[in-house]
Parts: C-alpha cells; sequence; structure tokens
C-alpha cells in the first residue's frame, strides 16, 4: 500500500516573530508550506506586540549576533519591499552607563571586534547632543547610526502576507495538539485532523514546553510590562531627535530600554533585565494585567532619568519573555527530536533577529544546514552531563 503525499513540505508551528518569517522564507524558496497559528498572525498574546522593537547592531550580549543582525538589515529591506510598507525606521542607538556597565562595554567589545562605526561620547558630550537624558558625571554613551525601531505587529503581518503571496498556506484559528517527531514525516496533530510534513519547524514561543514536554528546555516563561509616558515636548522625543537606548544603572545589574515617540505624545520606557520582576506565566491563561507596582516601578525610572516626560505611564501593556539560562536563542535541530527544527528561548531580544531566523530555519528545514553562525544557540547545549 503506497503511503499518501505528506500534506506539505514543511509545516510552521507558531507565526509570531521568528515563524512568520520563517514561513516567508521557506515560501520564497518554492516550498509548499502551511503555516499554523492559533489565534490570528499580529496577536498581542505573546511576545511580537507592543508598537515597536528595538535593532541595534553593536551587539552587548555578544560579538557573535553582529553577522547575524548585518544580514537582519537586508532582510528587513526585503520584506519591506515586498509589503510596500514601513516596518523599520533607523533613528540611532545609544547605550548609556559607567564605563564597564555591560550595554557599553559589551556594544564597545563587539563594534571593535567587527570594525562597526560608531562614538563614545562623555557625559558631557551627552548632555549636550541627548539633554532628553540625566546622566551622572562618571556615565558614557556608546552611540552607533545603525540601530533604530521595528514595527512588530506590522512586520508579522507584512511577513505572513507575503508568504500567502509566495504560495503559503495558513491554518489560523487552530490549537496543535501534539508533534510527533518522526526523521521522515512528522505530524502536527490539530483538534480534527493531522498535517503530515517533510519537516515541522516550531515557533511556539512561550507554549513551546506544552508541545515538546521531551525537549527538557530549561525556559523560564516570565511577565514584563510595557509603558508609554507623555513627553511634556514631544518635538524632542521624535525618531529624528531621540535614538533608541538601552541604559545601565551604575551597579550594571539593572537594565531598561526606550524608543523614540511613534504616536507624538507618548515615549516607551521599560524594564528588561531587573531583579525581582521575573514573575512566571502560563501561557494558556497569559501574564496578568499591570497594574501600580508596574506603573510605580517604570514611573520611577523615568522620575530619575528621563526629566522630559511626565513619571505616570498613560498606557500599559503586558507581554511575555521566554528566557534561557545564558539569555542566548535555542535554535535548530535536536537529535532526539527528528525533524524538526526548534526556535526558541529569545529572552527580550530576539525580534530584530527575526528574518535572519527565519532564513536560518528554511535552509535547516529544507537541507539540514545553514551557512550563517548559529553555533552559539546550539539546541543540546543544556544537555546535563551523562556519567560515563
Amino acid at each position: 500500500m503506497t503511503t499518501p503525499a505528506p500534506d506539505a513540505d514543511v509545516v510552521v508551528v507558531g507565526l509570531g516573530a521568528m515563524g512568520s518569517h520563517a514561513l516567508w522564507r521557506l515560501a520564497t524558496r518554492g516550498a509548499r508550506v502551511v503555516g499554523v497559528e492559533q489565534f490570528a498572525p499580529g496577536h498581542d498574546r505573546g511576545a511580537s506586540h507592543g508598537e515597536s522593537r528595538i535593532i541595534r547592531t553593536a551587539y552587548a550580549e555578544g560579538a557573535a549576533y553582529v553577522p547575524l543582525v548585518l544580514a537582519a538589515w537586508g532582510l528587513w529591506d526585503e520584506l519591506q519591499h515586498a509589503a510596500e510598507e514601513e516596518l523599520v525606521e533607523r533613528t540611532g542607538g545609544l547605550m548609556l552607563g559607567a564605563p564597564r556597565s555591560p550595554v557599553v562595554s559589551g556594544a564597545a567589545a563587539s563594534a571593535a571586534e567587527h570594525g562597526l562605526k560608531h562614538e563614545i561620547l562623555s557625559a558631557a558630550q551627552l548632555r549636550r547632543r541627548f539633554p532628553q537624558h540625566l546622566v551622572d558625571d562618571d556615565d558614557i554613551g556608546f552611540y552607533e547610526e545603525d540601530a533604530g525601531i521595528v514595527r512588530p505587529e506590522r512586520a508579522v503581518v507584512a511577513a505572513v502576507r507575503a508568504a500567502r503571496a509566495a504560495g503559503a498556506r495558513l491554518v489560523a484559528g487552530e490549537s496543535v495538539q501534539e508533534i510527533v517527531p518522526d526523521p521522515e514525516r512528522p505530524v502536527v496533530r490539530l483538534a480534527g485532523r493531522d498535517l503530515a510534513a517533510g519537516h515541522v519547524v516550531v515557533a511556539a514561543g512561550a507554549w513551546l514546553p506544552r508541545l515538546l514536554p521531551g525537549l527538557d528546555l530549561p525556559l523560564q516563561i516570565v511577565r514584563r510590562v510595557q509603558t508609554w509616558f507623555p513627553a511634556t515636548s514631544p518635538e524632542a522625543f521624535s525618531t529624528a531627535r531621540f535614538p533608541v537606548f538601552i541604559r545601565n544603572d551604575p551597579g550594571g545589574g539593572h537594565s531598561w530600554f526606550g524608543c523614540p515617540t511613534l504616536d507624538g505624545a507618548t515615549v516607551k520606557v521599560a524594564a528588561h533585565d531587573w531583579p525581582g520582576i521575573d514573575e512566571p506565566v502560563d501561557p494558556a491563561v497569559g501574564p496578568r494585567p499591570p497594574d501600580g507596582a508596574d506603573a510605580e516601578l517604570a514611573g520611577s525610572i523615568v522620575e530619575a532619568t528621563l526629566p522630559g516626560l511626565r513619571p505616570r505611564p498613560v498606557r500599559l501593556t503586558p507581554c511575555t519573555y521566554a528566557l534561557t539560562p545564558d539569555r542566548h536563542f535555542v535554535v535548530g535541530q535536536r537529535r532526539d527530536l527528528p525533524g524538526l527544527t526548534v526556535l526558541a528561548g529569545f529572552s527580550g531580544h530576539g525580534f530584530k533577529f527575526a528574518p535572519v531566523l527565519g532564513e536560518i530555519a528554511a535552509q535547516l528545514a529544507l537541507t539540514g544546514r545553514t551557512d550563517l553562525p548559529v553555533q552559539l544557540f546550539d539546541p543540546h547545549r543544556f544537555d546535563p552531563v551523562r556519567q560515563r
């Protein structure tokens, strides 16, 4: 008896940042690809919403990311051309803190390794060029022009639209019940039917542990809150005058970020790495709504560092981070999950890489290898060391 042909060459599970771009990159290759999304593309239930995400080239988290960011810029341009819509805007990027703070020293080290154009600004220079920020005398700034914002909801929708225009099929509003690994014919089980494929890309974000319980990946799904503050002089916080920024406190243990105004009235500022705020989230329930403590934390940051903003937020939106222990991504194939490529653990700094990680997923799904550098993201690196 002849085995029926699979439903697709590749099924992509989850169409948030990474899955939507994997769908697009697979479709552009002519693959028969199906994308499955339990909500609608561009939804606000995960980690791909909130009006803006930062893209930066010099990378404090490690110089190994820089080649991927450089590749991502080109792919963002390609998607914008296909979408006939602006998805990325260069604003410049400013890393602020003490000279040895992680965001400043890390960005400088990656820029030095890759020969990236940048400036190191003294506290006096910062006050002249970027008076929106209150800085201490021993603070410095790392500034680069090749940084800016990405529009996350628009980008996800644009990637799915471009994928469908290239022949991809979309299954929306259906939840995946199970993913069955197999080297030849993995299966994605929905409520009333199965989708058999030649390969499956799993980009399920916070839902990954439920869909692949055998993965045993130490992912921590936690809540974050994005906050917007009214500006007393909004023109001072425009994309032309106020670069995206990331800042460390004097001790380097806390970090927060901000983006220029996109609505002509409010500025987004939020805590990123902040001891004590990693509240666990059940993705089936979602993060709890923001409360007074969230407003107070973000307001205290603004009051101390951005005097041109009123320190009471007018909008708060929760989201989730999927944190790995080392805060690096998980990208690739595991020996114990044949037929699957996993994209996970983006730890609050992954969105800017969405098109290049989609390209990597497409290469892995179709050929089993990629020519892009992913060694840092080895899916086996958290495996327990076996006793000999």
